[in-house]
């Protein structure tokens, strides 16, 4: 997050932006973090129910949160036109090949310091990126935005959780709210539900949320086009959007909702580590 501010103010005083390095330091994120779920999990017939459970549970969360949002009615216009099939290539394609190659190969990376390093170079470009077109007096009403979107990312989880459970998809309320509200935090959500409810959950879990990440790059570009409710599409990437989809959103948006995706993101990064253990220990 220093990093990215003080990129933002360089970005405001120089009024320089590079918007074709950001999308290729996004790429590369997708490529490294399939790559990081692919070598992960598990062979076997278990790893196809595994993986079909997963990606219904996070396309049920990714379309239901887009619902809640829409119940805040807010419309604002998307930078250029999107292009949907160049659009799902450019961020399927090393989505596909890193899970495939994490999967057959099974490198074995530091990924988790890799990945740190990728969202550093992702924090500097995209500050100077937002920072080029941002006007400081908006970010008051920024903030705004962002505790909407926030509320909307809580609410889509708990709808996702009662709805589950309801419908015997997860055994447990607890567990279900606590996969949902993990927001796309794989790497907290997947190792803190395994401590509880065993390796298969956690699995899961991990799952879940890294799924609803990636998906978050493929749906994005066509819900948005169909209702451009930056509430909405923001609230898919959940935590996700202060980091590895603040790119997506920055390109899609303009600096002033850029700077509020960075803004939810954040506070569910705070608020999330506090919130499931508490769940879980009642």
């Amino acid at each position: 997050m220093l990093i990215y501010v003080v990129a933002l103010g360089l970005g405001k005083v120089l009024g320089k932006s590079f918007p074709k390095v950001s999308d290729a330091v996004v790429l590369v994120l997708i490529f490294s973090i399939a790559l990081w779920g692919g070598s992960q999990v598990i062979s076997g017939n278990t790893l196809s129910g595994i993986v079909l459970d997963s990606l219904l549970l996070s396309a049920f969360v990714v379309l239901v949160t887009f619902a809640v949002g829409l119940v805040f009615n807010k419309r604002v216009n998307i930078k250029g036109k999107i292009s949907l099939v160049y659009t799902q290539f450019k961020y399927g394609a090393p989505l596909v090949l890193g899970l495939l190659t994490g999967f057959l190969a099974r490198p074995s990376l530091d990924y988790s310091q890799i990945i740190v390093y990728e969202l550093y170079v992702l924090a500097l470009v995209i500050g100077f990126n937002i920072g080029s077109e941002i006007k400081f007096r908006a970010i008051l009403h920024v903030t705004k935005e962002a505790l909407v979107t926030t509320l909307v990312v809580i609410l889509g989880a708990v709808v996702c959780a009662l709805a589950s459970f309801g419908l015997g998809l997860l055994p447990n309320l607890k567990l279900a709210l606590v996969m949902f509200l993990g927001a796309g935090w794989y790497s907290y959500t997947g190792p803190i539900v395994s401590t509880y409810y065993g390796p298969i959950y956690g699995v899961i879990a991990f799952l879940t949320n890294f799924f609803r990440e990636q998906l978050a790059f493929l749906v994005v570009p066509v819900l948005v086009k169909a209702k451009p409710n930056p509430y909405s599409a923001i609230a898919i990437g959940g935590a996700t959007s202060m980091d590895t989809t603040l790119g997506l959103y920055s390109s899609i948006f303009s600096g002033e909702y850029s700077i509020s995706a960075m803004m939810s993101g954040a506070l569910l990064t705070l608020v999330i580590p506090i919130i499931l253990p508490l769940i879980l220990s009642l």
